[in-house]
């Protein structure tokens, strides 16, 4: 997708003055950087194109279809600077994207899972909309993005309001109710807000001001992190000291979140490590909770990492502890009888 490169100068109101220093494809800029200062320049929001150039069918199926043609680009670049950040296998490819690093960063930063992942946001970089992969050519994807834009607006308005009230608050009472407001805003968001995640920060402000729980703010936290699915190291480490012996189920939970967030083999055994320090405190809270991570601990030892005397017995487990999810049990069947 980085085959034409080319350098640009941008004028705005006579004065600035801003150089481009990459593209991908005619109106797509390459550089995440450079693209924010032509973004702020034109007074336009971002419109993130997260690719795999050399190697993702969909991605190329998207570009085929849709960003490639004169029909999408005229309209959308009205109120968008195009961006395309690029992460391919091949090394001839990688060595044509201008700042991979910080793509890798930027990657990290917003929580892509897969590829093409779109994000629609300000220059200063607060995501209002996430779309992927939409079938029906230019026009209706045109039509896609403007309501994702109209109605992610609002709800990044409404939600930095949120959060400006808590930085204006007064300190103490105040400020705790208008942290609660935050928290409340971020548990009552949808899984597929992609605004909520605007919130995250002054949620996990509460490891700060209330590090030793004293207010029942960091549990808290803890608690709306994990239940939407914004889990991290330290989130982790939170739960697992304000709960280690699982007393009051929230260290279920935290299990819960890390096997939420896991991409890969190393992150699946990390998870399955913590399964069994928690099964060592005996039965879960939450039936339901306990149920789901054995028989996903299960399907994992039995799928991915060849471990099948490990896949049974979280199986058992599974079984023992009893669900009315049929396809689940059914699998946990096959694994027991393999």
């Amino acid at each position: 997708m980085l085959t034409s490169l080319r350098s640009a100068a941008f004028a705005f109101a006579g004065v600035i003055a801003l150089q481009v220093s990459a593209i991908a494809h005619e109106g797509w800029i390459a550089d995440f950087d450079e693209a924010v200062k032509v973004a702020k320049a034109e007074k336009k929001d971002l419109f993130v194109d997260f690719t795999g150039s050399d190697w993702c069918g969909w991605c190329k199926k998207l570009d085929a279809e849709v960003f490639s043609k004169e029909e999408f680009l005229t309209a959308v670049k009205k109120d968008f600077v195009l961006v395309s950040l690029d992460y391919p296998h091949d090394e001839a490819v990688k060595a044509k994207v201008p700042n991979p690093k910080r793509n890798t960063e930027l990657s990290e930063k917003y929580g892509i899972r897969g590829f093409p992942t779109i994000l629609l946001m300000t220059p200063d970089g607060n995501v209002y909309g996430q779309t992927g992969y939409q079938k029906g050519g230019p026009t209706k994807y045109v039509e896609h993005v403007a309501e994702l834009r109209t109605k992610g607006k609002k709800e990044l308005a409404d939600t930095m309001a949120v959060v400006e009230a808590y930085e204006k608050a007064a300190a103490g009472d105040a400020k705790l109710a208008a942290w609660d407001k935050v928290a409340d805003a971020l548990q009552a968001a949808g899984d597929e807000s992609a605004v909520a995640k605007s919130l995250v920060p002054t949620v996990r402000s509460a490891f700060t001001f209330d590090a030793d729980n004293a207010k029942g703010k960091k549990k808290r936290a803890v608690l709306v992190l994990l239940k939407t699915g914004n889990s991290d190291a330290e989130v982790v480490a939170a739960g697992k000291a304000l709960d280690p012996k699982n007393e009051a189920g929230l260290l279920e939970m935290v299990v819960q979140g890390q096997f939420m967030a896991v991409t890969d083999d190393a992150t699946a055994k990390d998870a399955l490590k913590a399964l069994d320090e928690l099964d060592a405190f005996g039965a879960q809270k939450d039936k339901e909770i306990g149920f789901m991570l054995h028989a996903t601990g299960a399907t994992w030892c039995a799928d991915h990492l060849e471990d099948l005397p490990r896949a049974k017995g979280y199986a058992q487990k599974a079984k023992d502890i009893g669900s009315t999810k049929e396809g689940m049990l059914k699998k946990i069947e096959e694994i027991l009888a393999a």
